[in-house]
């Protein structure tokens, strides 16, 4: 969607011309309109714990009662870590729960390394990168 389109939805979202905003998980970087009260969020299972609290916070920011809907596949197809998630940000439903849902993704995902082996996410390839990228630039650290 082209910026000045996206701006138009928006406002006209805000504005409660529309009632209904579907979008992707650019909804989670500090979008705060207080007339949403509902959100549902498909395959939730796909989601990182911190994602989903960031977007269930996106609803509820004003007085009214506000509900967000985690839709999953069947319980037996979702994965161990993916379960530990889902039932994790349902624990966590008090406002400021925000550290305790950080420490249960620490526990779920393990610490890491920040120059290990012992890598979570993406960091080991951007890491490799630089490594062969300053390797062949004779870069001195």
């Amino acid at each position: 969607m082209r910026e000045r389109e996206l701006e138009r939805v928006m406002r006209d979202f805000n504005a409660q011309r529309s009632n209904l905003l579907l979008c992707s998980t650019i909804i989670e970087s500090g979008i705060d309109i207080p007339t949403a009260n509902t959100m549902v969020i498909h395959r939730a299972d796909k989601f990182g714990l911190a994602q989903l609290h960031q977007l269930r916070g996106r609803v509820g920011r004003s007085h009214h009662q506000a509900y967000a809907y985690l839709l999953t596949p069947p319980e037996d197809a979702l994965g161990a870590q993916a379960k530990k998630r889902l039932e994790a940000i349902q624990m966590m439903q008090e406002l400021g729960s925000g550290f305790y849902l950080a420490m249960h993704d620490l526990e779920i995902r393990g610490a890491g390394e920040v120059l290990g082996e012992a890598q979570s996410g993406e960091i080991q390839e951007v890491a490799s990168r630089s490594t062969r990228a300053c390797s062949s630039a004779r870069c001195a650290l």
